[in-house]
């Protein structure tokens, strides 16, 4: 019932405006359903955005937004596809790799834009808000790219605060990696029971990159293993609950 108390959609008017008056801050939980190997479920990350966003409100004020489930991606550089074991010349958005089962529902860059600009002007022109918390759970470079190049304008322009934070990234020694343990066992401590490890082989198989759409950190920032595998420190056959519950509060904190 806590949860309830925090986020809009339960919110009659004038708790909403009571909220406002008295704290003055509205989170703004945001990310694609993008996929996650087969283990995981679509929404890790706006899963991980919402999950945070109520949990700073409840510590530090404000209400919570209903989730957004939108974000966007772009075909990758060709040193990227060169780092995950594709081609040069291959045309891969985001996370969608050829062997996935199904697509992630990656909304066109402009049309995010537009989304969050509109969203933007909603909360500041209609509701009276100065301080937006956008939380994002999505690291694709452009996705992190409109958020801030919105946030630069609406700060200059419309003279509010818009301060974006990211629980993938915004905590000391994260990880710039996909659906690895890290993720693993954030989602594991909020939702177990969205998670089926059983869906990935058995060890000591190896977690190839293209097979599942698995990918650590030292390969996003171009050292790739020799056979385009995941590092043994980011198996997410290895995420425990217990873990799990330790990153989350690090991130919160």
């Amino acid at each position: 019932m806590e949860d309830i108390k925090k986020q809009v959609q339960f919110l009659r008017p004038e708790q909403i405006i009571k909220e406002r008056e008295e704290n003055g801050i509205i989170y703004a939980p945001i990310g694609p359903l993008e996929w996650h190997g087969p283990h995981l479920p679509l929404g890790v990350d706006p899963l991980r955005a919402e999950y945070v966003a109520i949990e700073l409100a409840k510590r530090i004020g404000g209400i919570v937004l209903p989730t957004f489930y939108f974000g966007t991606e772009r075909e990758r550089s060709p040193q990227m596809l060169k780092n995950i074991g594709f081609k040069e010349d291959d045309y891969i958005i985001g996370m969608d790799f050829p062997e996935n089962s199904l697509k992630s529902l990656y909304f066109k860059e402009e049309v995010f834009a537009i989304f969050l600009r509109n969203l933007l002007e909603m909360l500041i022109e209609k509701w009276g808000y100065r301080f937006i918390i956008v939380v994002n759970g999505h690291g694709g470079e452009n996705h992190i790219t409109v958020i801030n190049r919105l946030k630069k304008e609406f700060e200059e322009e419309k003279k509010v605060k818009i301060l974006h934070i990211s629980p993938a990234l915004n905590f000391p020694n994260s990880k710039w990696s996909h659906a690895t343990k890290e993720e693993t066992e954030t989602i594991m401590s909020i939702y177990p029971e969205t998670i089926d490890l059983k869906k990935l082989p058995q060890k000591p198989e190896k977690l190839k990159n293209l097979k599942f759409a698995i990918v650590d950190d030292l390969t996003f920032r171009g050292t790739p293993t020799d056979d385009f595998t995941v590092r043994n420190e980011e198996d997410p056959r290895d995420a425990t609950f217990e873990s799990g519950k330790v990153v989350v509060n690090l991130i919160i904190e």
